[in-house]
């Protein structure tokens, strides 16, 4: 049984990340300029979340692998964020849907090629 006060404990009581644009879908990258940073400055899950991140991986994704809530690892990439530790890619805006007639004279179009 996991322990509610945990994760307030590894954001040190914050709730909310330091940025509001990071969405669940944002992909995360370790910055190639990522500076260095001094003991202390990075708790245990802020170098899990750098080690995930040598390759391309979501936010939701990361927070899958760390078994910790979305909102926690938000917080946390966050602050890696603000270090200038990773890159944030926005995620890709949704392709506009297409009208059901438009798709259903695509259809009627193949049937018609056999």
């Amino acid at each position: 049984m996991s322990n509610p006060v945990r994760p307030y404990v590894i954001t040190g009581g914050r709730s909310r990340p330091s940025r509001e644009s990071l969405a669940l879908e944002s992909l995360l990258s370790v910055s190639p300029d990522c500076p260095e940073l001094p003991d202390g400055a990075l708790n245990r899950e802020h170098r899990r979340i750098l080690t995930l991140c040598r390759r391309l991986l979501s936010v939701a994704e990361v927070a899958a692998h760390l078994g910790l809530p979305l909102a926690v690892v938000k917080v946390l990439v966050g602050d890696l964020w603000d270090l200038g530790a990773v890159q944030v890619l926005p995620p890709a805006p949704q392709a506009e849907r297409l009208p059901a007639t438009l798709l259903e004279e695509v259809l009627v179009g193949l049937r018609q090629l056999r």
